[in-house]
């Protein structure tokens, strides 16, 4: 499933993250963690408790496909000294967040506080704006309106795209364990999308998170992964799941919810690989990520449209730094 129409506009819904620390990472623009653990015995220098910081990430995807790129500045400042390493992570930072795609491009301020080192909290309100290409955007009257890529390639065909803007409201979560060379770690999102629909729709394909959205109402995604760490490589299994909160208000008079949007469910394999991690460098832990994902519940993408053999396939490159 190569449809025209999830090509540039959709974007990883699971993917490129950079840590600012070990354990750290960024939720503006619906972008969930991807990183890496860092090593117990990576370098690291002495760092002023009041800093700038910033990640990149570009990142692609198949089934379906995307190209992105993520980017965030912040000033950090950090909340306590400690030499535990469930303690020693810790900071509150605030900043600009990008999300740049062909179709639609988002910006706008995040925050992120990390109180201790298996533990933040993020937030980010983002302005967005599409640009009426590549199929998108497409809205529908109806949760039960026909997003397949087939359809959304035919209605883009037929004309149907429209430039549209709007806000994007993320809050999120991140918990993470590490013992040895095993991590744990789990990342709750919920997204809140307001954006100018034509008259009459009250949903929309939302291609990032791959799934239908109700407009001013909210979604939840979750990353869970086990991971082993191995040196610069980092082999596990990610299991992600995506589901839309549908309110009365979203369904026409006299229709109603009918189960055609069941929960997103995706699991396999997370591969990646650090090239270093030395805090006093500019340009800071090059990263190659590799997820593959079979999914187990999915509209389309379990044998209606796609085949369940097909997996989710996403491949990024991320780095960080302290200027």
């Amino acid at each position: 499933m190569v449809e025209r129409s999830a090509v540039t506009g959709g974007c990883l819904s699971a993917l490129l993250v950079v840590l600012s620390a070990p354990g750290a990472l960024a939720q503006g623009s619906q972008v969930p963690a991807a990183s890496v653990p860092r090593q117990e015995d990576a370098p690291s220098r002495v760092i002023p408790p009041l800093h700038t910081f910033y990640r990149v990430g570009v990142a692609a995807r198949v089934n379906p496909m995307g190209l992105f790129t993520n980017l965030s500045f912040q000033v950090r400042h950090r909340l306590y000294e400690s030499p535990s390493p469930a303690l020693k992570d810790n900071f509150i930072g605030v900043g600009p967040v990008a999300f740049v795609s062909p179709a639609f491009v988002r910006g706008g301020i995040g925050v992120e506080f990390q109180p201790l080192s298996v533990l933040q909290l993020s937030a980010s309100y983002e302005g967005t704006r599409w640009f009426g290409n590549f199929n998108y955007l497409q809205s529908f009257p109806s949760p039960n309106a026909d997003a397949s890529d087939r359809r959304l390639a035919e209605l883009g065909d037929a004309g149907t795209s429209y430039v549209s803007s709007g806000t994007l409201l993320t809050l999120a979560a991140m918990l993470q364990f590490k013992v040895g060379p095993i991590a744990v770690r789990s990342n709750p999102r919920f997204f809140r999308f307001d954006l100018r629909l034509r008259d009459g729709d009250r949903v929309f394909y939302e291609p990032v998170l791959d799934a239908v959205v109700p407009n001013g109402g909210w979604v939840a995604s979750n990353d869970a992964d086990l991971l082993y760490l191995a040196g610069r490589l980092t082999v596990g299994l990610r299991y992600s799941a995506t589901g839309s909160f549908f309110r009365p208000q979203d369904y026409p008079a006299g229709e109603m919810d009918i189960g055609l949007n069941p929960t997103t469910h995706r699991v396999g394999p997370f591969l990646a690989y650090t090239f270093h991690d030395e805090a006093d460098r500019l340009f800071n832990a090059p990263t190659l990520v590799l997820i593959s994902q079979w999914f187990l519940s999915h509209r389309y993408r379990t044998g209606v449209e796609v085949s369940q053999a097909l997996p989710w396939i996403a491949l990024a490159f991320q780095f960080k730094g302290i200027p």
